[in-house]
């Protein structure tokens, strides 16, 4: 999957125009990061991912694209079809925003597993508004050096660009539908 992923970014980079240093530069990651991932030799993590699409003003969803699926207006999800992404091994995100479409939000399910987390450290990405809403389990938003503990039914809305981590200290998985804006 990585090597579609690296395609993909490629192709996006250069349908923009972009230089590898210009996409680094606007994304906020090294250049020699960039070549790496391009040239399939590490795997971008969930955050690099997600400021790449910011930056290339595109969903997330888009880097999995199936360029031969026939365009339609109607776009029609299953959770058990989406790529799953893996973020240090104790998270799991499933992009559910359009392929195509490049609509004003996108929409993620992110399974936090036990003692897991999004990010080794807090991260900012993008501009808007993300709302998460807690489908299932309890999960602790890190966010500009407070700590807010959800749980099951309970939602937030917070800036993404500032810097924010989501972590599981509980014995269950957690599942939290993310939609941020862009």
């Amino acid at each position: 999957m990585s090597n579609i992923v690296a395609q993909r970014i490629q192709a996006y980079r250069q349908e923009k125009g972009l230089s590898l240093r210009g996409l680094a530069e606007r994304a906020k990651i090294s250049a020699a990061g960039l070549s790496q991932i391009e040239n399939g030799q590490t795997s971008p993590s969930v955050a690099t991912l997600e400021k790449l699409a910011d930056a290339l003003d595109i969903p997330v969803a888009a880097f999995f694209a199936d360029a031969a699926e026939p365009l339609s207006e109607i776009e029609v999800l299953s959770l058990d079809k989406q790529p799953l992404l893996h973020a240090l091994r104790s998270a799991e995100l499933l992009p559910l925003g359009s392929r195509r479409f490049a609509p004003a939000f996108e929409p993620m399910l992110i399974r936090l597993l036990p003692n897991g987390r999004m990010a080794k450290q807090p991260f900012g990405v993008g501009n808007g508004v993300e709302f998460v809403w807690i489908r299932s389990g309890r999960a602790v938003l890190e966010y500009c050096d407070e700590e807010f503990t959800l749980q099951e039914t309970q939602s937030v809305y917070y800036l993404p660009h500032h810097p924010h981590n989501w972590k599981n200290p509980y014995d269950a998985i957690c599942e939290l539908l993310v939609i941020r804006s862009r």
